[in-house]
Formats: structure tokens, sequence, C-alpha cells
């Protein structure tokens, strides 16, 4: 009787560790949702080459136990807003563009500044190692996985095309940050700020005279469509970043996060290809619809004259602030020659 007794209870006990077996297998498969909040349009190349083939990685490589959905078109939250979406954890990732939060991240913005940059791979090359040397701080509160930039910013304009300073003065162009709003400034353009997602319309309608932008904006939003003349300058990028709200992170299984690290680098550099590709497409777009001008050596030396008076006010209120502004950008100016030759 008691040997039976004893049998039952060695039977109980294994059926209850196989049960709670099945309930921790469960738990520990169970799908993590996330959502990736973005204000690029459906049809935007980096929505199509980068961010969807990205989510899909996530979830192949996790073999189904995260999803990774994009809610694009500013859904969850508009495009000024994005880092704080991911902040506060209103989306559990986001994509954001630093220059639409005005002084979050100071330092990082010696990427805007007209330093010649050719093509948003460099770019892309140069930012990640600046972040990893001098930027890392200043982004509190997430998981900075990826980090890259756009396609140098050119002069378009609806009205007439711009071949000397006189051109520009008083025209209102789309800054899309405060450091091109200052740059404008500087050339004596009026600088309005608003988003790229509001900004086909401020054009058809003539609210503004032009924008400082890539050209595989063109393509992306259409922009081919109301603009009729270009002045090549190659005045700025815009730096771009991923991000995850950090208590999510933290959440994580390890491996997720593994994973996620482990995409982190070729997510930037997709994101920068997507945009070198489409440097090319928005050329092909503007053919017979944009009239592009290149300025002659004499309008060179002046604009590269604006731009220097630009970066050194930039270092001097970096340095004003406790920032390294002079060592960044020194630091950005030698990744460039690096990476250019």
């Amino acid at each position: 009787m008691k040997r039976t007794g004893f049998l039952m209870s060695i039977g109980l006990f294994f059926v209850i560790l196989f049960f709670v077996a099945e309930y921790a297998l469960a738990v520990a498969e169970k799908t993590i949702e996330l959502k990736f909040a973005s204000f690029l349009p459906p049809t935007h190349h980096e929505h199509i080459q980068a961010f969807v083939p990205f989510t899909q990685a996530v979830e192949e490589r996790t073999k189904g136990r995260v999803k990774l959905t994009i809610y694009p078109g500013g859904t969850l939250c508009k495009a000024r807003d994005l880092y704080d979406c991911a902040l506060q954890g209103i989306s559990e990732t986001a994509y954001f563009i630093q220059s639409y939060t005005a002084g979050r991240f100071p330092l990082t913005s010696v990427m805007e500044l007209p330093l010649g940059v050719p093509n948003a791979k460099i770019g892309t090359k140069m930012i990640l190692e600046l972040y990893q040397k001098y930027l890392k701080s200043e982004y509190p509160g997430v998981k900075l996985l990826s980090i890259w930039t756009n396609e140098s910013a050119h002069l378009f304009t609806t009205k007439r095309p711009i071949k000397n300073l006189e051109d520009i003065k008083g025209l209102r162009i789309r800054s899309p940050g405060p450091v091109q709003t200052k740059l404008l400034e500087e050339l004596g353009a009026s600088p309005i700020s608003m988003p790229a997602s509001d900004l086909y319309d401020a054009l058809q309608r003539g609210m503004v005279d032009g924008m400082l932008t890539d050209f595989p904006a063109l393509k992306g939003f259409r922009f081919h469509e109301v603009v009729e003349y270009c002045t090549i300058l190659n005045a700025s990028l815009f730096p771009m970043a991923y991000a995850v709200n950090i208590k999510v992170w933290n959440s994580l299984p390890p491996d997720i996060q593994y994973t996620f690290e482990e995409l982190a680098g070729w997510f930037s550099e997709e994101n920068g290809k997507s945009f070198y590709k489409n440097d090319r497409v928005g050329r092909e777009l503007s053919k017979g619809k944009i009239t592009i001008h290149q300025l002659i050596p004499e309008q060179q030396r002046i604009f590269a004259e604006k731009f220097k008076q630009l970066i050194n006010r930039w270092i001097a209120d970096m340095e004003a602030k406790g920032l390294p502004g002079k060592r960044v950008y020194q630091e950005a100016v030698s990744l460039l020659n690096k990476y250019s030759k």
C-alpha cells in the first residue's frame, strides 16, 4: 500500500513537472510583438529597400519569436515626435531624424554641416564611427541600434534658378533642421521649418519657394512634380537613426538582443545604400523636368566662404556649451578624407 502511494506521488510529481515545463516553454516561445514607428510613406525607397527587409530578417532569425510591424506615414507618431515615441514607449521602436528635434543631438549635427560629403555610403560610415567615439551620450533612454545618413542636399526651387547669392535673397526655403536654418540665413534666404511629409502641398500651393534636400527625395516624396530648378550645393547631410525603448530592450531575452545587434550594422548600411542607389533614380526623374545648375567657380568660392563661416560658428557654439565641437569636427573631416580615398 505504501509502495503504491509512493509510486502515485512520483507519478503526480512528473505530471506536474511536465505541465510546468510546457507552460514555461509556451511562455518562452510566445511571440514578442513590437511596433516600428515611421513617418515615411510605404512607397518610399527606405521603407521598401531597408525597413521591410529588416523586419523580415528579424522575424526569420528569431524563428518567428519576434514580429516587428511597421506603422508608416506617421500613423503612430508625427515626424517631429518619433524620438519621443520610442523614448516614452508609445512605440517600442522608431525611426527618426535628429534634425527634427532641435537641440537634442548637438554633436550629431556635425554631419549636417556643409562638409562636402559625396554620398550616403561615405556619410553612413562617418556617422557610425563618430557615434562610437563621441555621440552615445546624446541618446539617453533608448537603445540606438542603427544610424546612417542620406545623400548630400542641394537647393531645389519652384520659381527661379539660384545662380548666385542675390537669387536666393528673401526666398522662403524649407529647412529640415536648425543647422540648415542657419545655413539658409547665412545665404540670405528665409527658412521655413516643416517635415518632409508636409512639403509637397506647401510647394504646390506656393507657401514655400524651395527646399534643401537630396535627389532621392524626388522619388520618395514626388517632389519632382512640383519643383523646376536645382542648384548643386552638396550643402548638408541629414543623420537618421533607429532606436528601441530602453525598458523594452532590457526586457528582451539575451538571444533576441543579440539578433537585433547582429543586424544593426547591416541595417545602417542598407539604409545608406538605399539613398546612394536612389540618388541616381532621382536624377533620372529630374531629366526633362528640372533644370540643374552648377555654380561657376567664382560663385563656388563665395558659397564656400559662407559655409566656412557657418562651420566656425557651429564649433564656437559647441565649445561654449562645454562640448568638444572642434575635436568632433576635425574627426569628421578626417573620416571624410579616409573614406573618400
